[in-house]
C-alpha cells in the first residue's frame, strides 16, 4: 500500500525538467565592468572650442587569448539614453531625431569582425552601428593594465574619430554650428564573468 502511495511522487520526480549544463566560461573571457569603464566624446562647437560629453553606461564582452590575438572577439553596447552633457535640454535633443533617435535606435553597438596584432596593440575591425546605420571601422586598441581587485581585471582603451554624417546625423554641419567629426575614447575595465 505504501509503495502505491509513493508512485505519484516517484513519477513526478522523474518527469521534472533537467537543467541544462552551464556554458563553460573560458580563461580568456571577460565582461565590461560598467562602473569602472568610460565612454567620452568631443566635437567642435561653432568651430571655436572642443565640447566634451560622455555616456554613463557601457556594457559588453571581450574574449582575448594572448597566444592567439587574431581569434579575439569584442562586443560593446552603449545605451543612447545614458548620454550626459551636463545640460538636460541638450541631452534630450541628442536623444531625438536630429541625432540618435533613441526611441528607434536605443543602443550604439560595436561587434568585431577581424583582429590583427599591431605591435603591442591590436587593430580591431568591426561593425559600428549608430542611429540605425552600420559602418565598418578599425580601432587601435591598447591594453592599459591588469591586476587583482575583487578578482582579476584587465583594461583596454581606444580613441578614434568618426564622421557623424556617415550615420545620418547632419544637424548643424552645414552652418558650421557643430562639427562633423566626433572623437571618441572608450576605456574598458573588464572582469571575469560570474
Amino acid at each position: 500500500m505504501k509503495s502505491l502511495l509513493l508512485l505519484p511522487v516517484l513519477l513526478a520526480a522523474y518527469s521534472l525538467p533537467v537543467a541544462a549544463p552551464a556554458v563553460p566560461i573560458g580563461e580568456n573571457d571577460w565582461v565590461v565592468d560598467p562602473v569602472h569603464s568610460s565612454v567620452v566624446f568631443k566635437v567642435k562647437h561653432a568651430n571655436v572650442a572642443w565640447f566634451y560629453g560622455n555616456f554613463d553606461v557601457v556594457e559588453g564582452t571581450v574574449s582575448l587569448d594572448p597566444k592567439a590575438p587574431e581569434t579575439a572577439k569584442v562586443a560593446i553596447s552603449i545605451p543612447v539614453d545614458s548620454v550626459h552633457t551636463r545640460d538636460k535640454k541638450r541631452d534630450e535633443h541628442l536623444k531625438g531625431p536630429d541625432f540618435f533617435n533613441s526611441k528607434e535606435n536605443p543602443k550604439i553597438t560595436f561587434t568585431s569582425t577581424k583582429v590583427e596584432k599591431k605591435g603591442e596593440a591590436l587593430d580591431v575591425t568591426g561593425d559600428l552601428e549608430i542611429a540605425g546605420k552600420k559602418k565598418s571601422v578599425t580601432l587601435t586598441v591598447a591594453k592599459t593594465g591588469e591586476g587583482e581587485m575583487m578578482g582579476a581585471r584587465v583594461g583596454f582603451e581606444t580613441t578614434f574619430t568618426i564622421k557623424r554624417s556617415d550615420f545620418g546625423m547632419t544637424y548643424g554641419v552645414a552652418k558650421n554650428m557643430l562639427g562633423d567629426e566626433v572623437t571618441l575614447t572608450i576605456a574598458l575595465e573588464t572582469t571575469k564573468p560570474k
